[in-house]
């Protein structure tokens, strides 16, 4: 009887383990393909933000020669006022 009782517990023991292992690979699939995620996410913010700079960047250009020209505009006294 207590040879009975031994291997149950060993079976059990032995199908918790590797219930166990089984639920860590999956775990670590999910994480592994999770982290690849974020790491393509964080790529393609880095480049959102590239582009947003130069966009920044020719809108201020854009609008220092807007204001070259009104000043240009201002000084040729033309009697209106572009402002």
């Amino acid at each position: 009887m207590m040879e009975k009782v031994l291997t149950l517990l060993v079976g059990l023991l032995i199908a918790l383990g590797g219930w166990s292992l089984s639920r860590t690979f999956e775990l670590s699939t999910t994480q592994a393909v999770l982290e690849n995620q974020v790491d393509q996410l964080e790529f393609n913010v880095q480049m959102l933000e590239e582009k947003m700079n130069k966009m920044m960047d020719s809108d201020k250009e854009i609008m220092d020669q807007h204001k070259k020209l009104f000043e240009k505009l201002d000084q040729s006294n033309t009697g209106y006022s572009y402002n």
